[in-house]
């Protein structure tokens, strides 16, 4: 098990300083919602049944400039909501992105025409992967990360002579390094030589891929707010199944990491199939529920069939559909497990950072989700301590 300061760390920390420079997305018209609200309204009403009826929220609301307060209004009630299945942390999540409290309502049913729209949905999301419209393409340099697996020193070298190759690759390679938790002097570093020796293999691997994956996993400016909310929730995610992967040794980090990046690249393939087809008919009002659950439900299947398109290994593949409740198979145990952990406590974070829960009780609904213990709880803080707090 690595001890404080290990790789798993530091890529963590590096991960987190790359994303302070990533360029802001446009806005959605919702954006105006409170959503220590919404919180407020599915806390209330989980007491009773839990994840529905956030449609009580308050939509147009004034934005949430009491954040602190209001977080700490939902971690009271929290506090105060008798045990249960924990929260749909994800479907909070596409509430965010979709700036729109009714996608974590979960009993919502929409009527025939959003049923027919649906049901052509879900027959061309099965087709990404082996069609090329929605199946992003391979990063051209994800092959050559994924050979270095398995060669340390000779994959150190080869990934920096990667990284000076790309301006934008060498500009988040220097960022990173000359971050507090890698920089070891007062002396700027300004090389890209030195600048890896530090982060180390792992370190430029997740950095390599998280450039790569970025604008296919949400950070695309036509996609705004939505897309910006995605890729943070990829990030988190990757960050928290990386170090899980590493603390517990179940799992190799980096394939951890890159399937929660995947993942996020699963979602957005989802989403632009269902904006197309509403797109296609301006007279039908979008059925914000219905968006989540096809999200929800279909994103984890979704990069499993870009990961395959894409060359990963079954064991890839197979650890990505076990996410999905659409695809309920057992994946391997270990990477499995490490996804399953980063894409919760992806959620956590992302909640967190949104100030719709407390850093409290967003471990306690990942606890709440099976994962316990000291890993669980050392991984956590790194993430609060990269990401929440910084």
């Amino acid at each position: 098990m690595q001890g404080p300061g290990g790789p798993a760390d530091r890529a963590l920390a590096g991960a987190c300083h790359v994303r302070k420079c990533a360029p802001a997305g446009s806005f959605h018209p919702f954006a105006a919602l409170n959503f220590g609200a919404i919180m407020r309204s599915l806390l209330f009403w989980r007491k009773k049944q839990p994840e529905a009826a956030v449609m009580r929220a308050l939509a147009g609301a004034p934005q949430p400039g009491a954040a602190p307060a209001a977080a700490q209004d939902c971690a009271e009630e929290v506090e105060a909501t008798p045990a249960g299945r924990p929260l749909s942390l994800q479907r909070l999540v596409y509430a965010v992105a979709l700036n729109d409290p009714r996608a974590a309502d979960m009993d919502a049913r929409p009527d025939p025409a959003q049923v027919q729209l649906m049901l052509e949905a879900s027959a061309t999301i099965a087709r990404v992967g082996s069609e090329p419209r929605y199946t992003p393409s391979r990063p051209s340099l994800l092959p050559q990360i994924m050979e270095m697996l398995n060669d340390e020193d000779a994959s150190l070298k080869a990934l920096s002579g990667m990284v000076s190759q790309d301006p934008q690759l060498t500009g988040d390679l220097l960022r990173t390094a000359n971050s507090p938790f890698y920089r070891v002097s007062a002396q700027p570093v300004e090389s890209v030589d030195r600048a890896t020796s530090l982060l180390g293999t792992q370190g430029i691997r997740m950095l390599v891929a998280s450039r790569l994956l970025r604008p296919l996993a949400g950070a695309d400016s036509k996609l705004g707010h939505f897309g910006e909310v995605l890729w943070d929730h990829s990030l988190y995610s990757a960050s928290a199944a990386e170090a899980w992967a590493g603390r517990s040794q179940d799992a190799d980090p980096f394939t951890a990491h890159l399937l929660a990046l995947l993942h996020g690249v699963g979602a957005v393939a989802v989403y632009r199939v269902i904006n197309d087809l509403y797109d296609a008919r301006p007279g039908l009002e979008r059925d914000i529920p219905a968006i989540a659950a096809s999200l929800h439900a279909n994103a984890a299947v979704t990069a499993a069939r870009i990961a395959a398109n894409w060359g990963l290994s079954e064991r890839s593949r197979q650890a990505l559909e076990a996410q999905s409740s659409a695809a309920p198979v057992g994946g391997p145990a270990g990477l499995t497990r490490a996804l399953q952990f980063g894409l919760l406590a992806g959620a956590a974070t992302a909640l967190c950072r949104h100030r719709l829960l407390s850093e409290e009780h967003a471990f306690r609904q990942v606890e709440a989700g099976g994962f316990t213990g000291p890993v669980a709880a050392r991984v956590w803080d790194r993430l609060v301590q990269a990401y929440i707090r910084h």
